[in-house]
């Protein structure tokens, strides 16, 4: 965002620069004061009644009821005495806690507004690691995509991006001519644009999908005369979440990538910026069998889809590691891919490995002694590897065991739904309380909430003494230094992003997790480094405010669930529900329906119970093993 800066003083307040620090501060304030504020007004008024009147009337009042008479002169005396004496005290201790809450209210105000001065420029800094952790073409991609995400992107800006992802300059400077139609709204030549180069650019598209799916993807809407629309914000790298709680869990932050650190930045200043995530679940009051039988089968659903999305993230998290690692054959771990597509590479990348440490290991013995430092690294990154393979393969071999359970689970909803009438297990609209409802919640963070994980996440955001290394200049560190001492730091950080947030949001959750994941992130392009803290409170508060709300794709999936798994008949009166409440389609519904209708006297159902087959992870190759176990001897 281009902001004025020359304007003369009399118009200075009206400047967009002055209306963000405005509505920026008061946004800091008004969490700070969730937390920390004291009403010193309210609080002396309270002393002074409590105090004055309404002690002396009490005192009255007892006296009379105890001894019945009235209190003498010298009575009141000591009571006025009493009164004054305790209300002097009273007001003496809160101008006192005035006097320290006051300072503690500045700390954290303080602390708040390092948080938000820092999350962005640790989200900058964080993809500026990931496209350092790549290196020739990948580097190259990668961060032309990064350019395409900005939904404020000059011509010029997508022009170089085109460069970079398709190497002719050609298209580029078509692709840069439509970007220009675009903004002025000349639909009809970009109709023209289109019409005369689609032979020429539709082909180097689909040559580079095959690469880098995400990055094509944008391109090819530049192309179309579309830009990335803050109203829709920007697709989540799937499962991020699990990453990061996983390696929590398993105390391996090797599980976890820095396109994850990326996303829990986004999502940690989403929050603070006051986003709220709809989440849709359903669930069933009734018959006591019958309800356990649908928290056994949603329980079941629940760790069955863990269980594929686990598989899914290791193979990513592999794929990622080996690609931030220097001498692999793995470029870049670009998002989209198929998971045979990232086994195959995986496989690929560590087979080579593993003949490179065989031939060092080899010189080693022969006395080449100074190759021992490059076997130690080959022979690291190798067990490395082998360990996030070894966890991939136990994943999708969990997969298999949750489906046994799930079909078990099935089934036994089946026998018990079939002895109770239709009207226990259909979807219930209106008031009560028994049978299938669909409930709403809705993931944020209020403004006691925010102020505590700003407070959690400051003293870790100092500890990595991200201002210093701000102020350095990376092009005199070295690139592996820069690497290791970034990914950690910034691992550690997101790891501190999970458990501040959990107490508030409870991230642990599957449907939590389901809800953040099939909602779009903020688009925060617009944020720069040398913006304040206030104006990067209120532009990131704007930047929630322009998401749009739509829970149709969410609203499908629960009617998909209900129908399939369930054997829920979605009635018209449940259709025209969703379709109003939610934009759910109604040919996707009526779908639903028929699907239902055609297997109602069928005793055996053609579902697979499996959203997508398992990538096929076989046993890790022998010859890993033998490479590291050669090293191993040859570094004795």
């Amino acid at each position: 965002m281009r902001l004025p800066f020359h304007r003369s003083a009399k118009n200075a307040s009206d400047t967009p620069h002055i209306r963000l620090e405005r509505e920026g501060r008061d946004e800091i304030k008004r969490i700070t004061s969730a937390v920390e504020k004291v009403p010193w007004t309210v609080s002396l008024l309270q002393i002074l009644w409590t105090a004055g009147p309404v002690t002396l009337l009490g005192a009255w009042g007892g006296f009379l009821l105890g001894y019945g008479k009235a209190p003498t002169a010298e009575n009141y005396i000591f009571f006025i005495s009493y009164t004054v004496i305790t209300g002097a005290a009273g007001i003496i201790a809160n101008f006192v806690y005035s006097l320290t809450g006051g300072r503690k209210a500045e700390r954290t105000a303080h602390k708040i507004e390092r948080v938000i001065q820092s999350l962005p420029d640790l989200l900058l800094a964080t993809r500026n690691l990931i496209v350092e952790s790549l290196e020739g073409d990948a580097r190259r991609r990668e961060a032309a995509a990064m350019l395409l995400r900005k939904q404020d992107l000059s011509p010029e800006g997508v022009e170089l991006a085109a460069i970079e992802l398709l190497d002719d300059r050609d298209s580029a400077r078509i692709i840069a001519q439509i970007d220009i139609y675009r903004r002025v709204g000349q639909h009809a030549r970009i109709r023209d644009l289109i019409a005369l180069y689609r032979e020429t650019i539709d082909p180097q598209l689909q040559e580079l999908a095959e690469l880098v799916p995400e990055a094509t993807a944008l391109l090819r809407q530049r192309f179309e005369g579309q830009a990335p629309n803050l109203r829709r914000g920007v697709i989540r790298d799937d499962n991020f979440i699990e990453r990061v709680l996983a390696a929590i869990e398993q105390n391996n932050e090797l599980l976890m990538t820095l396109q994850d650190v990326e996303e829990m930045l986004i999502l940690a200043f989403e929050l603070i910026s006051g986003r709220r995530i709809p989440m849709l679940s359903f669930e069933y009051r009734g018959r006591w069998r019958l309800a356990q039988a649908f928290d056994n089968l949603e329980k079941t659903r629940a760790q069955h889809r863990i269980a594929q999305a686990t598989g899914l993230s290791r193979l990513k998290a592999l794929t990622a590691y080996l690609a931030e690692q220097s001498g692999t054959l793995v470029a870049d771990a670009a998002g989209g891919l198929r998971a045979e597509i990232l086994v195959e590479r995986s496989q690929q990348a560590m087979d080579a490995l593993a003949e490179q440490i065989q031939h060092l290991a080899q010189a080693v013995v022969s006395g080449q002694t100074e190759r021992k430092a490059a076997l130690r690294t080959k022979s690291d990154l190798l067990a490395n590897a082998l360990g996030l393979y070894r966890s991939a393969l136990e994943a999708y071999s969990q997969v298999g065991r949750s489906h046994a359970q799930l079909l078990k689970a099935v089934q036994q909803w089946e026998t018990i739904s079939t002895d109770h009438a239709n009207r226990d297990t259909r979807l219930r609209l209106g008031p009560g309380r028994r049978g299938l409802r669909i409930r709403e919640h809705v993931i944020a963070l209020d403004d006691t909430a925010k102020a505590q994980v700003c407070k959690h996440l400051d003293q870790h955001i100092k500890a990595t003494k991200a201002d210093r290394e701000r102020r350095r200049n990376p092009h005199l560190i070295d690139r592996d230094q820069l690497l290791a001492t970034g990914m950690d730091a910034g691992k550690r950080l997101a790891i501190e992003i999970a458990l501040a947030l959990e107490p508030h949001i409870h991230l642990s959750r599957p449907q939590v997790q389901r809800a953040i994941n099939g909602s779009n992130a903020a688009d925060f392009g617009q944020l720069e480094p040398n913006l304040s803290a206030a104006a990067k409170a209120a532009l990131g508060a704007a930047m929630v405010r322009e998401i749009d709300v739509d829970l149709s794709r969410t609203a499908e999936s629960l009617a998909l669930a209900l129908v399939r798994h369930y054997r829920v008949e979605l009635d018209p009166e449940a259709k025209t529900f969703l379709i109003k409440q939610y934009g759910a389609r109604e040919t996707t519904l009526n779908m639903l329906s028929n699907y239902l209708s055609n297997t109602a006297g069928s005793e055996i159902r053609n579902v697979s119970y499996l959203s997508q087959r398992p990538a096929a992870v076989s046993a890790p190759n022998r010859d890993w093993y033998r490479a590291l176990v050669q090293a191993r001897r040859a570094l004795k």
